[in-house]
């Protein structure tokens, strides 16, 4: 992330401009990884296309050093260079391969030295302790040497007493990476570069992709224009909004206060109607439209009666909630997770084995305690309403989410009405929905207050058929 944001701050702020950067980069970092493998690879093939070569010239100078006083040192030919050494002082973890070379009958021994190991010594060996090379065809020989792609000097000791010769190959014989080698390396610089130009674009995307998800993003410095733009654009957008709808409720807030002056004083005088059923008859009205002004103050001032959020136990609190409902006699049930546990422990009096402990879950969250209280009773009350019980159920899921069930064996909601039961004002025709006393408002608080803890809520069934509401909320805000 830091290395991905410092290559971000130096590339342009335009996107455009930045992709086509980065792209433009990568395309070259691929093409130069590539020249560079094949330019070693080529300088490895000549290397042994030319040992021939150079073996042949290896066999003139051993036989034209066969001559008392033919050849001086040190000397240099077009790959051979040969140095006059006394005996060879091996140190270090430097190793020898003793070999002899076969000049019509008369053998020249030498040796080969060099550092560590010889990655293929088979190739010159032979399967042979001391191998023996004709001086006739030394091409296969400095072949094979140079294939071990290591420094290797060849120490010969002339014969009649004209001294020892260090003989060495700078061109051929040295220091490099083999062909599998080569290809890994380079196929480990493409992959490098694939993805580090991938990461460049993931982060210059990923503004764009927080704004298409919350509206809103915390942007870095080096985040492009465009995506500053957009931000801008939609924190503008977003807080004309709310301000609009926070005027609408406000005006609809008051309107809605205002008439329960009115709704009072046509209560008062309602009572002074001598007809009882007529009376009767009115008052239901009045009583109903004072529910509906009640509850539309209770939703429209939600916002403005938030609390604190705060570390609490949802399983305590949907137990003590489902406690209060059973204490006035409703049938409600509150089924918390459990958690089995096995213990193998050993003690000094023996025994031992496995034992089953069911622990519950304390499914501990951050939220409004007020305000998940009320959400939940909204639910339960619901379900009492409709379907006579109620059984409350949790669970812990994974990613740190808490999934709460509301199950009752009512008639339930039909399929096509489950998102639209939660708009202010609904209510569902049904028969037993239309005896209620409902105005419509309570899913519609419930929704706001699951969305206020960035939860869901949607409506199902439980696998024994019954109508359930769940509830799936995350433990931290």
């Amino acid at each position: 992330m830091a290395l991905s944001g410092l290559i971000l701050s130096i590339l342009p702020r335009s996107l455009e401009r930045r992709m086509v950067v980065v792209l433009i980069t990568a395309v070259l970092s691929i093409f130069v990884v590539l020249g560079l493998t094949l330019n070693a690879y080529n300088a490895r093939e000549l290397a042994l296309s030319n040992s021939f070569e150079a073996g042949t010239e290896l066999s003139q100078y051993i036989r034209m050093s066969a001559q008392e006083g033919t050849v001086t040192t040190p000397y240099a030919g077009k790959y051979l260079q040969v140095v006059e050494v006394a005996e060879p002082a091996l140190a270090g973890d430097a190793s020898s391969l003793p070999l002899s070379f076969d000049d019509a009958g008369e053998k020249l021994a030498a040796e080969l030295m060099f550092t560590g190991e010889l990655p293929r010594a088979d190739l010159i060996t032979q399967d042979q302790p001391e191998p023996t090379y004709q001086l006739d065809n030394l091409g296969a020989f400095t072949q094979a040497v140079t294939r071990q792609d290591k420094t290797i000097q060849l120490y010969l000791e002339l014969p009649n007493g004209q001294g020892n010769r260090l003989i060495m190959f700078p061109k051929l014989w040295r220091d490099r990476m083999t062909e599998p080698m080569l290809f890994i390396i380079a196929a480990l610089c493409i992959i490098i570069v694939f993805v580090l130009a991938r990461n460049l674009i993931h982060y210059s995307a990923a503004p764009f992709r927080s704004l298409a998800k919350y509206e809103r993003a915390e942007l870095k410095p080096w985040d492009t224009e465009e995506a500053v733009a957009l931000r801008d654009t939609l924190v503008r957008e977003q807080e004309a909004r709310a301000q609009l709808l926070e005027e609408q409720k406000r005006m609809l807030a008051s309107i809605s206060h205002d008439l329960r002056t009115p709704a009072t004083r046509l209560r008062l005088r309602i009572e002074q109607i001598e007809s009882t059923s007529l009376r009767s008859r009115m008052l239901h009205d009045v009583e109903e439209m004072t529910r509906l002004i009640a509850a539309s103050l209770d939703f429209l001032r939600f916002n403005a009666l938030l609390e604190e959020p705060q570390q609490l136990s949802l399983a305590a609190l949907l137990q003590s909630l489902c406690d209060d409902y059973m204490d006035t006699g409703n049938d409600v049930v509150f089924v918390p997770q459990r958690h089995k546990m096995t213990d193998q422990s050993r003690n000094i009096f023996g025994g031992g084995g496995e034992v089953e402990l069911e622990v519950e879950g304390r499914a501990v969250m951050s939220g409004q305690p007020t305000a998940l209280r009320r959400a939940f009773s909204n639910l339960i009350d619901n379900a009492l309403k409709y379907g006579g019980a109620a059984t409350v159920e949790m669970q812990n899921l994974e990613n740190d989410q808490l999934l709460v069930s509301i199950s009752d064996p009512g008639p339930g909601i039909p399929t096509h009405l489950h998102e639209k039961v939660f708009e202010p004002f609904f209510r569902n025709d049904s028969v037993e929905r239309t005896r209620s006393s409902s105005v419509g408002l309570g899913l519609s608080i419930v929704k706001q207050i699951i969305n206020a803890h960035g939860g869901e809520i949607s409506l199902g069934e439980t696998p024994e058929g019954k109508f359930c509401i769940f509830v799936k909320l995350p433990r931290e805000l």
